[in-house]
């Protein structure tokens, strides 16, 4: 998962995270000093500046690491900002798509900028201290967790909500119990993390130069620990999610173009083959949203979790070299994309959301020259005035309340 796997190299030559917690100030300082006349001058260079890869690639990943992060907290603070600002908006329902609004802003603000640091830099830049290196472990894990775990918990309550609407619905007080276990959940799969870690602390003399270097490393008291956390990482953060959500989607799509088929009888009325039509794009649209969700997860994260993976298991160096850095450092930005991509699936496509964050950003739409305002008013005496029409739209007088338009609706407004 995400900035679990330190794969950049710490070494002068030969010198790796783990020599560094098993070898002393002076041993490492002979081995440096002993070395230096046939280490690479570039490479000295990268421990006396701290940069773990060379230009164009080190203002590269900058760049590209930063337009991801200002977009992904843009889009996650304006979905909180409409929850907060306005009471009708916190719904039960609305709830998870805040919280997975905070996962994915920690994610903007917290793993990406820490998981660069370390894809940049070849010792641990941030000082000796231990519990800043052990915090990092578990913000990033934690972040990552809830995240992947909060699109279970959506897709799971639009299923109940779809699937069987005459079910009770959930309260906001339920809401907020399952977010609470949503967050303990992922304090306890990423508190290995912060076990694990240490912080190994050395001061060289390099000529008339005094280098600290502080190694923030995971010691796993296994041969194979982190093989095995990786491998429990790919089946909780990526497998098991992905299994729930598409399964959980297209169980919906199914139930919405069953109810939507069975919902209408044939009529030559002009007005209902239009509201008909209507209906099937609303419909067709919440199919794409369905399908645009599992593919851009399953698409994102994939790349991060099979790097992690293979590199975990393999104990070659390749994957220590500059190109495997770069990357990894892709794969990851794939991963954090979907903090990037989720204000747009779960904010702009759902009209409420889009609805408050043309407020929030003072967008006022025109349809012919008029606004949003008279559009609604033109739409409340068109329906006042159908009030004395029988609806042909479905079978019985009684269907409309779970008819699949209503059901699309639901959907899409939350």
């Amino acid at each position: 998962m995400a900035a679990l796997t330190t794969v950049t190299p710490v070494n002068i030559d030969v010198v790796t995270y783990s020599d560094a917690a098993s070898i002393g100030n002076k041993t490492m300082q002979d081995l440096i000093v002993n070395q230096s006349k046939e280490v690479d001058p570039k490479l000295m260079d990268r421990y006396l500046m701290n940069k773990a890869i060379d230009e164009p690639a080190y203002t590269t990943l900058i760049a590209m690491y930063g337009v991801l992060i200002v977009l992904g907290a843009l889009g996650n603070t304006l979905v909180i900002i409409s929850v907060v600002r306005k009471p009708a908006m916190r719904t039960p329902r609305n709830m998870f798509i805040v919280n997975l609004a905070v996962a994915d802003l920690l994610l903007c603000t917290v793993t990406m900028p820490l998981t660069l640091m370390e894809i940049l830099t070849k010792y641990f830049p941030l000082g000796n201290n231990l519990f800043i290196c052990k915090l990092i472990g578990i913000l990033q894990a934690t972040s990552t967790y809830v995240s992947t775990i909060s699109i279970t918990a959506i897709a799971l309550d639009r299923y109940q909500v779809i699937v069987y609407p005459t079910k009770e619905s959930l309260q906001l007080y339920g809401a907020l119990l399952i977010l609470f276990f949503i967050w303990s959940v992922a304090l306890i799969l990423a508190l290995p993390l912060f076990i694990v870690r240490h912080l190994n602390h050395h001061v060289l003399k390099i000529g008339s130069d005094t280098l600290s270097l502080n190694f923030c490393y995971e010691n796993w008291p296994l041969e194979h620990g982190r093989a095995y956390y990786s491998i429990f990482s790919l089946i909780f953060q990526y497998t098991l999610p992905i299994v729930i959500v598409s399964v959980a989607y297209v169980r919906i799509s199914y139930k919405l173009r069953y109810r939507f088929a069975a919902g209408f009888v044939s009529t030559d009325d002009s007005s209902s083959k239009n509201r008909r039509q209507l209906r099937g794009r609303k419909l067709q649209r919440t199919n794409i949203l369905l399908g645009s969700i599992a593919v851009i997860f399953c698409i994102s994260w994939i790349p991060l979790n099979m790097f992690n993976l293979i590199a975990d298991l393999s104990s070659t160096p390749e994957f220590s070299s500059h190109s495997m850095i770069v990357c990894y450092a892709i794969c990851h930005m794939m991963g954090m994309s979907s903090a990037c991509s989720n204000p747009i699936l779960y904010g702009c496509l759902n009209e409420n959301f889009w609805k408050e964050f043309k407020d929030i950003l003072c967008i006022k739409s025109t349809v012919d020259g008029r606004t949003e305002s008279q559009m609604l008013t033109v739409t409340k005496h068109n329906n006042l005035s159908r009030r004395t029409k029988p609806d042909l739209v479905t079978v019985t007088t009684d269907y409309p309340q779970t008819t699949a338009s209503t059901e699309v609706s639901m959907f899409t407004k939350c």
